[in-house]
């Protein structure tokens, strides 16, 4: 079952994370989107009473300001056990779902081209501080990236990766 992420959740959600990519820079990479109130979207799967995934997706901002509304996902994380079995997609899937109900233009992230182009993501033409080959972008509103010449800047908390 897929749902917002609860203040009782987090603990178990800072440790799956921490298990998923065996450091804690993500946890802690969370714990301080929350703190700084950066946090857009947080979904979990449970299953069993056990959180099984986590997806976050944070404030995005583009300088100069276009007014768009975005968003960049990070972590998206699953425990090792699950992994390969669908959890993934479903959170990236709802995430999207999220993302669109809350107006949403565009989604941002790093991360491999081959997995993410499933759920429509593509190289991004934007100016980022990532790898132009890692960094991706979903339009949710049709063309709302096409010709700017923006730099997106993911939340602060980033810069402590």
């Amino acid at each position: 079952m897929i749902r917002e992420a609860q203040e009782s959740d987090l603990e178990e959600v800072f440790n799956l994370i921490h298990s998923s990519f065996s450091n804690k820079a993500e946890s802690d990479l969370v714990k301080q989107l929350i703190s700084d109130e950066d946090v857009l979207i947080n979904l979990v799967v449970e299953s069993s009473d056990t959180i099984i995934g986590n997806i976050v997706v944070s404030k995005v901002t583009m300088e100069p300001d276009t007014g768009l509304f975005c968003g960049g996902v990070a972590p998206l994380s699953v425990l090792a056990v699950h992994q390969s079995s669908g959890v993934g997609s479903q959170l990236m899937k709802e995430a999207i779902k999220k993302s669109k109900e809350m107006g949403m233009d565009a989604l941002f992230l790093l991360g491999d081209p081959n997995y993410y182009k499933r759920f429509g993501f593509n190289a991004s033409n934007l100016e980022s501080d990532y790898s132009v080959e890692h960094f991706q972008e979903l339009e949710l509103t049709k063309d709302c990236l096409a010709n700017l010449k923006s730099k997106v800047t993911y939340a602060n908390a980033f810069l402590s990766l």
